[in-house]
């Protein structure tokens, strides 16, 4: 009886246990490997704890006291979850006061009231290892309305495999709430089917069910019955309309947003730096083309229609499949964003399997996968997205000259986020020199100590407008200076925010002169400071000819 009994509690409270005293005893093996163990992360519980083995099982879940979210006894008694720490959202919860935003529904903290769910089974934890989609309005003045428009929409989703309803890598919800005034305009930058919504808004919204990071992806649909839409890669969010093709031009703008894939109309910038573009032989699925008998590497497309794609997909028509090369490519992004693929992803196991294959890293997330099943939290420095080990979000208002914190300011657990938003687009001003920018947005972030911190933006932001049902090439890609609010991510760790200051910099033919000028001056510095040139430069370039 006691065998059985001691069976029944580690099965359902886990190997430390749920309401007694946490031991990590060492018996958690990461796929069965016994040199990694919770002693293994004890060694290192600031990045380890964050791992997940290859069933996409959290470590600290396994080693509870080692991580830090276990019930410990204090003065002879037993720290109540309240005194202990509160879950976040997507994490499990009993009642709400469980959870630190006092919303707990279907046995999960919700951001929100206001938040609903489309696709989340009860008690399942959506916090770490799913994408998270959230549907919000603008333009609707009746609930009911707004509920159908969402059904309709994200109906349409099951007909993509990698949206299916049976996939249980990602979530969705929508926001039961109106926001009566359009924020979205159609015909933006003078593309007649281009469709710009206000980001700030747009993200005040999606925060009602899920907090910033490269989880969330935003779907604005916009109540216009006029075709459109957008795709907004730097910002995780798609735009679309009621129009009846709306929900294909959601899933059309979400392989940009969320995919990392371009369009593929000769109209478009795209070319072989994107993944679903290349040269003649067609490398990058070159192996895909072989195991399935050729053809993937005859169609042409992208830019001028100077490179190939894999065949007619739906990234160049609304009508086609999406194609078994981009197919391919939604699996790497489950892979880098969740640790684990989908079931239809196992038909690309051959060869050097998938796992490989997404190692590759066509679409520049920068995640590197350990060999034996574990996922790093560190990125390289060239990738699109990068980990942030205490982030804190801001929005900053360009207009205004405002900002406002998205997040709690003391920061959360570390996360991944596009890269730009945490060291902006350029290193420093010289890079923005370097890359022939002809004007960037300098963000200086002060924080509490005094510190600070300058960020260079671009003020072009990348826009995917969805491919004309006129004629069968037109579409376009475009960079368009439309952004009003900007996204940004500090580590908390520094310090609370206490200032920022924006500034538009003009990039005029003297700033490259001051290039040479900042050298000798750096050269000079050097002599006498020991400090390399190339510091120096960085220093004083733009006190020389930046303002």
């Amino acid at each position: 009886m006691k065998i059985i009994l001691f069976i029944l509690s580690t099965s359902l409270f886990g190997i430390c246990g749920a309401r007694t005293f946490c031991s990590d005893n060492g018996h958690y093996k990461f796929n069965q490997n016994p040199h990694k163990t919770c002693g293994w992360v004890k060694e290192n519980p600031e990045k380890r704890c964050r791992l997940l083995d290859m069933h996409s099982v959290r470590v600290e879940d396994e080693c509870q006291e080692t991580c830090g979210s276990c019930s410990l006894p204090s003065e002879g008694r037993y720290l109540s979850k309240e005194e202990s720490h509160k879950q976040n959202v997507g994490q499990y919860c009993q009642v709400n006061s469980d959870c630190d935003s006092w919303s707990c529904k279907q046995n999960i903290c919700y951001q929100s009231d206001e938040c609903q769910p489309l696709k989340h089974f009860p008690g399942e934890e959506f916090d770490e290892n799913k994408i998270v989609l959230v549907f919000v309005g603008s333009g609707f003045t009746d609930l009911n309305e707004w509920r159908y428009h969402v059904a309709r929409t994200f109906n349409a989703f099951d007909d993509f495999e990698f949206f299916g309803f049976e996939n249980q890598l990602y979530n969705a919800f929508y926001v039961d709430l109106l926001e009566t005034i359009s924020y979205c305009d159609f015909e933006c930058a003078g593309n007649p089917t281009l469709l710009c919504c206000d980001i700030g808004l747009a993200r005040r919204l999606s925060n009602k069910c899920f907090p910033p990071g490269a989880h969330l992806q935003t779907i604005v649909i916009e109540n216009d019955d006029r075709y459109g839409g957008g795709g907004y890669l730097d910002d995780n969010m798609a735009t679309t309309s009621i129009h009846q093709f709306g929900p294909k031009v959601a899933v059309h703008e979400m392989g940009h947003s969320l995919f990392e894939l371009g369009d593929e109309y000769s109209t478009g910038y795209f070319t072989d730096s994107s993944a679903n573009c290349d040269v003649e032989g067609c490398s990058k699925w070159a192996d895909l083309d072989e195991h399935l008998g050729g053809g993937l590497c005859v169609e042409r497309g992208c830019q001028n229609g100077s490179y190939f794609v894999g065949e007619r997909s739906f990234m160049q028509y609304l009508d086609s499949p999406f194609g078994e090369v981009n197919t391919r490519y939604t699996c790497c992004t489950f892979l880098a964003l969740t640790g684990s693929y989908p079931s239809y992803c196992e038909r690309y196991e051959f060869g050097v399997g998938l796992v490989s294959y997404c190692s590759q890293d066509h679409q520049g997330y920068g995640t590197p996968y350990d060999r034996d099943g574990l996922r790093s939290v560190d990125t390289i420095s060239e990738a699109k997205y990068t980990i942030v080990i205490q982030p804190a979000t801001l929005l900053l208002d360009l207009s205004l000259n405002t900002y406002v914190y998205e997040s709690n300011m003391e920061g959360s657990v570390p996360k991944l986020f596009k890269r730009r938003k945490y060291m902006g687009d350029f290193a420093d001003f010289e890079a923005v020199l370097h890359e022939g920018a002809d004007e960037v947005i300098k963000i200086t972030i002060e924080f509490e100590s005094g510190e600070k911190y300058p960020l260079y933006f671009s003020v072009l932001e990348a826009l995917e407008s969805p491919p004309s049902i006129d004629s069968e090439f037109q579409g376009n890609s475009i960079d368009a200076n439309v952004a009003t609010f900007l996204e940004i991510v500090v580590d908390a760790r520094k310090g609370v925010v206490v200032g920022i200051d924006m500034k538009n910099i003009t990039i005029h033919w003297w700033h490259f002169v001051g290039v040479v000028i900042s050298k000798i001056w750096g050269f000079m510095k050097n002599v006498f400071t020991r400090k390399s040139s190339d510091d120096v430069v960085n220093e004083d370039l733009e006190d020389f000819f930046g303002k």
